[in-house]
């Protein structure tokens, strides 16, 4: 099961949670609804979750260190190729996020950047690691269209 999807799983559970809660209402729940709610509950537990209002930037982070241990080991900017690669990690709530980035080069001849990002040593997305609430700002450049003249 992808990470992303144990977020959403959570998630649901969690509304499960609240919605059983607003039909038992003042009333006083019984042993069966009682057996429901520690099911779920036990459920939920069982995923991972970042709370939102937590204002730290976990990708951020895992990006800066990354950056500079290839910085630090590979003093020749020149290099490139996963033979040349540095790998760096930070602690969150859900586990070690780690990060291995190398450069690579193009067909055009242009060097680029890439990154692999593994949490708990499993490979994870970008996107997931959003929903995951470990990223707080865009990833993504909105780049504009040049006009032609």
């Amino acid at each position: 099961m992808k990470h992303g999807e144990k977020i959403i799983r959570y998630e649901m559970a969690t509304e499960i949670l609240r919605r059983i809660d607003e039909a038992i209402g003042d009333e006083q729940p019984t042993d069966q609804a009682l057996r429901i709610l520690a099911t779920v509950k036990a459920f939920r537990s069982d995923l991972p979750f970042v709370p939102h209002s937590e204002p730290v930037d976990y990708l951020e982070r895992v990006q800066v260190a990354v950056q500079r241990a290839w910085a630090t080991v590979h003093k020749d900017p020149k290099l490139t190729g996963i033979e040349h690669d540095a790998i760096a990690g930070v602690d969150t709530p859900i586990g070690r996020l780690k990060a291995i980035t190398y450069r690579r080069l193009w067909k055009t001849g242009r060097v680029a950047w890439a990154t692999e990002y593994y949490l708990n040593d499993q490979p994870i997305t970008i996107a997931e690691i959003r929903l995951s609430g470990l990223a707080r700002r865009p990833t993504t450049r909105r780049r504009q269209k040049r006009k032609r003249k």
